[in-house]
């Protein structure tokens, strides 16, 4: 390959082209369900790993939660989508999220939380939940998708091409056709006792991955990136199956959210970044004040609990209303911005991986101090933060030329 077919420092459009790269490879062709897994990380696994895999679709049925004890959301940039830009604020928020993340029931507010475990991969794929593993399956049926359930029983069916095609996958008249269905969804369930009943005596196949030791079986996130990879080595044709319309509707989106954070200034960065900590200590406090008022069976006194409560719903909304504004005019930037390549996409690299002077080690300033005479010399740990000032300059250009162009239209 050539100079131009690998990411490197200075390339023109780099950020967008490889969001391109990333884009042309996506497939809609495979959809994983995750079963109301048990372990948050193990999620986050998954998803990084499907992200990274290029499937784009990713299923929850009845995700857990996570508590958020000592966590301010505040201390993570939500729009810094892309991995390359993690600075100060994303160490801190590294730090001290490890280790205070908890199993707290199930719902979907645990994404948020494990932005950073997951490397923000969940911003990159299309994630829908379901409460119950019959609406999971109804909405599989109904968008056509073929239902392959993972399990080690001795019902299962191996993930080999001659097995599957012995099962009735594939044509019957041609041997070398791919024994992957058109649209395929595969399920994998709980790390301690797989797929549930009905998931498996709702799919059309249960399937197994051939192992050669005496453990007869992986770790969730684990089973389920082997499982992918091997569908794509079963259907190399699946890289990149996807509508033109969706791949434009992602286009649209990931340009977006990755300009949208280069078009404003640290300060107005810092400014967002305020005002979202503040909003989330704020409905801490009235969460609490609430409690109270609860508890007390109701204040009515405006100067005492309920009139507490009355401020905060005021300053809620007033920060709720700032917050809104701020994103509104860095998405609007963001749009101006990414115009010229939503009509003109850059061309896709060869090869994404990041060059030396772009590797990063995602891990706390503690780490790095312990294993700083190891580690001397590695290029993951002499380029801290270096990304994120050549980033920020991508679309400087573009957004002074559209803003100036605006300012002259309304004279």
């Amino acid at each position: 390959m050539t100079e131009a077919d690998f990411d490197r420092p200075e390339l023109a459009d780099r950020l967008l082209r490889k969001a391109e790269t990333a884009i042309r490879a996506r497939t809609s062709r495979i959809l994983c369900v995750i079963e109301r897994c048990t372990d948050e990380h193990n999620y986050s696994a998954v998803i990084r790993s499907c992200e990274a895999l290029g499937v784009q679709h990713i299923w929850l049925v009845d995700p857990v939660d996570v508590s958020y004890d000592g966590i301010d959301d505040g201390l993570v940039d939500d729009d810094d989508d892309d991995g390359d830009d993690d600075g100060v604020d994303a160490d801190r928020a590294r730090e001290r999220a490890g280790g205070l993340l908890k199993s707290h029931g199930h719902g979907s507010a645990w994404r948020e939380a494990h932005k950073l475990f997951a490397r923000r991969a969940n911003e990159f794929t299309t994630i829908r939940e379901f409460p119950t593993t019959r609406a999971c399956v109804e909405a599989l049926r109904e968008a056509g998708y073929v239902i392959w359930a993972t399990d080690l029983s001795q019902k299962a069916i191996c993930m080999t091409h001659d097995a599957l095609r012995d099962a009735g996958f594939g044509d019957p008249d041609d041997p070398t056709a791919t024994v992957v269905p058109e649209k395929l969804a595969i399920v994998f369930g709980t790390e301690s006792v797989g797929c549930t009943r009905e998931a498996l005596e709702s799919a059309d196949a249960r399937v197994y991955l051939p192992l050669r030791g005496f453990a007869d079986s992986l770790n969730l996130s684990v089973a389920a990136a082997l499982c992918i990879q091997t569908l794509f080595h079963l259907c190399p044709e699946a890289v990149g199956a996807m509508s033109d319309a969706e791949r434009a509707e992602l286009r649209e989106k990931w340009f977006t959210q990755l300009a949208a954070n280069r078009v404003t200034t640290r300060g107005q960065d810092r400014d967002l970044r305020d005002a979202r900590t503040k909003l989330t200590r704020v409905r801490k406090k009235l969460l609490r004040a609430e409690t109270a008022t609860a508890s007390g069976g109701g204040d009515p006194n405006p100067n005492g609990v309920g009139g507490r409560v009355a401020d905060l719903e005021r300053e809620e909304t007033q920060l709720c209303d700032a917050i809104r504004a701020m994103e509104e005019t860095r998405r609007s930037a963001a749009k101006r911005a990414i115009a010229p390549y939503l009509a003109d996409p850059p061309a896709p690299l060869r090869d994404m991986r990041r060059p030396d002077e772009h590797r990063e080690a995602y891990v706390g300033k503690g780490v790095r101090a312990k294993n700083a005479e190891h580690w001397a010399g590695m290029p993951a740990v002499g380029n801290h933060a270096s990304v994120r000032n050549h980033t920020k300059k991508m679309f400087e250009g573009v957004t002074h030329r559209t803003v100036a162009l605006a300012i002259r239209n309304t004279k």
